[in-house]
Parts: C-alpha cells; structure tokens; sequence
C-alpha cells in the first residue's frame, strides 16, 4: 500500500472542506471553525497540516499547533507547544496501521522544523501513541472522558 504524504496549503479549499466534514462527524468541530483555521494565511497557530492519501484519495490528516483546546481548561499547560493534534483517518482503514504512518509523518516533520519536544492529548488512542513511545505525562477526567496528556522527545 503506497501511502504519500504532504502538507497542505491555505488555498487548497475542496481539501479543508473535506477535513472539515471529517472534524465535524468525528468530534463535533464546528465546520466553520476548521475552515477559518487551515484558511487563514497568517494562522499562527498552525504549525503545518499534513494530508495522508491513498491512490490520490484522501485517507487521513493531522497537525502540529501552537495551542490546543485543552490548555484553556487546565492552565498548567498554557505555556507547553507545540501539539500534535486532530488526527484521523478515516473509518474504515482505521486498525491497520495508518494512524501510526501519519504520527510518523508528522513527528518526522516536525524534527525537520527543528523542534525537539512535542505534545498531545487523547482519550481516544492512548495505546497507539504508547506504541510510539510516547509518555504520559498526566490524566484528567474531563467531562467524564478520560484524557491522557502526553509527551515525546524528536
């Protein structure tokens, strides 16, 4: 399976609409609110949006950012960036392995922008990222989800 990867551009609409939708069915991101972010040229939040494909098809996504949702709610991260963030692929390739190519990717990325340390949180994939040696640095019960903040020397 050839998987290629790339970051994508502000201008690259039908792309940020479909990650829109994904971001929306997921977790309820307002569509608005993700098309404002991968749009806005002077985004300093967004670090870069990597795009995973298939065949030309899109497949998956994920970011590196300044700040995430999470800081505003437990302050004692305010000052941590940057965060991997917003990863998906989609359904029904989920459990093969591909979640942890585009990680991969984006850890890569990131090295290559010269950062050292990253972040995330998850309630979801805990044990994907503890299969790419990341570590849990805290956990907080969040609206009755159990959230795992965590952790990775590039």
């Amino acid at each position: 399976m050839k998987i290629e990867y790339r970051n994508i551009t502000s201008n690259e609409t039908d792309i940020i609409n479909k990650i829109s939708d994904w971001y929306f069915e997921e977790w309820k991101i307002p569509k608005e609110k993700t098309n404002i972010s991968l749009t806005e040229k002077d985004n300093s939040n967004v670090i870069f949006q990597t795009l995973m494909t298939y065949k030309k098809n899109l497949i998956g996504t994920g970011g590196l950012y300044h700040r995430v949702g999470i800081q505003s709610r437990i302050k004692k991260y305010e000052n941590y960036s940057p965060w991997i963030a917003l990863m998906f692929t989609e359904p029904q390739i989920r459990g093969k392995g591909l979640g942890g190519k585009l990680l991969n990717e984006i850890e890569s990325e990131a090295k290559r922008k010269g950062i050292k340390k990253i972040y995330l949180f998850t309630h979801t994939a805990e044990s994907l990222y503890k299969r790419q040696h990341w570590n849990e640095i805290d956990r907080y019960n969040l609206e009755g989800k159990d959230i795992a903040i965590m952790e990775k020397s590039i």
